[in-house]
């Protein structure tokens, strides 16, 4: 083999110098890794340490633009740590998005759900993404505190408790519930999620309660609306399947404000069936976007007398 060809050889086997690789090794591994694992000639010298972008927990979480915008900007601004530098006046949005690309190549498996499909949580639908959250969420007088906990690529499992609060106070009902995404797509910007809540009967609640439902999510075309909704058979102990309700919501992103209007129909096996709706207002708190709020309003139109609008909100 000449030197010439074997030049040409090694040439070839090169990354080009715009590549996510190329520009990955030169400007993020001092700090990351050459294996993006967040162990870094650099490493030992910054104030927090490196996040591991390898994994795909981490990698598969956030949205492609809110990985630009962290590359881009510094992690100073949206609220991590300084040590990450920015390098927006030295970048085109091609070589960032190069490099967050080849970041999430990193991870190797499929089936994680990508962050784009993570949609603001709505007042009344259940969420098809699955996430790791804490909310503390009221419902007139009924107060909840709940705990979502991710499992791998699509699980989910969850606790809830409830208290009154009222006069009578304490403690109320609790809940358990597992959620698994079934199915979602990048292309499409949608998702669909199967779940199952069971709660037993302890202090106000009865009889066991037995809610499985399916969930969706829609992002169409990636632009500013969201379209969110929830169908669930609810079983009772004595009862058996109750009837049905459907949970139908869409929304529209301004900036960090999201107002939505959600509609609930419960159509029982026997008896009057009611409607309502929901108009609420999502609000990013953090600049991250991992702390939120939302605020609204249940507006009952029809269904059995007395019902009167109620307040409902969350943190989480």
């Amino acid at each position: 083999m000449t030197s010439a060809t074997l030049l040409l050889g090694l040439a070839l086997q090169s990354p080009p110098p715009d590549s996510g690789r190329t520009l990955y090794r030169e400007w993020c591994s001092s700090c990351h890794g050459e294996d993006a694992r967040g162990v870094g000639r650099s490493s030992a010298r910054l104030e927090v340490p490196a996040t591991d972008l390898a994994g795909c927990a981490v990698s598969s979480a956030e949205p492609e633009d809110l990985w630009v915008a962290i590359v881009r900007d510094g992690g100073a601004s949206v609220g991590l740590s300084m040590d990450m530098p920015a390098f927006g006046e030295g970048a085109t949005v091609e070589q960032l998005q190069a490099i967050i690309r080849y970041i999430k190549s990193l991870c190797g498996e499929t089936g994680w759900p990508p962050g784009e499909l993570n949609l603001p949580r709505p007042l009344l639908a259940e969420k098809a993404f699955p996430e790791n959250e804490v909310v503390i969420e009221t419902r007139g007088r009924v107060q909840e505190l709940i705990y979502e906990r991710r499992i791998g690529r699509r699980l989910q499992i969850e606790g809830v408790a409830r208290m009154l609060a009222d006069s009578a106070g304490g403690f109320h009902s609790a809940t358990a519930a597992v959620k698994y995404n079934a199915w979602h797509s990048l292309a499409r910007r949608a998702l669909a999620s199967v779940g199952l809540e069971v709660t037993p009967p302890l202090k106000a609640q009865r009889l066991w309660e037995i809610e499985p439902y399916v969930a969706y999510g829609a992002n169409p075309g990636g632009g500013a609306t969201v379209i969110q909704g929830e169908l669930v058979a609810p079983w009772e102990e004595t009862e058996g399947v109750t009837g049905a309700e459907l949970r139908l919501g869409i929304g529209r992103q301004i900036d960090r404000v999201v107002p939505m209007l959600e509609a609930g129909w419960t159509v029982p096996r026997e008896g009057q069936q009611e409607f309502a709706l929901f108009p609420q207002t999502w609000i990013q708190l953090s600049r991250l976007g991992h702390v939120a709020a939302s605020i609204g309003v249940e507006i009952p139109l029809a269904g059995t007398a007395p019902r009167t609008a109620r307040l409902l909100a969350f943190v989480l």
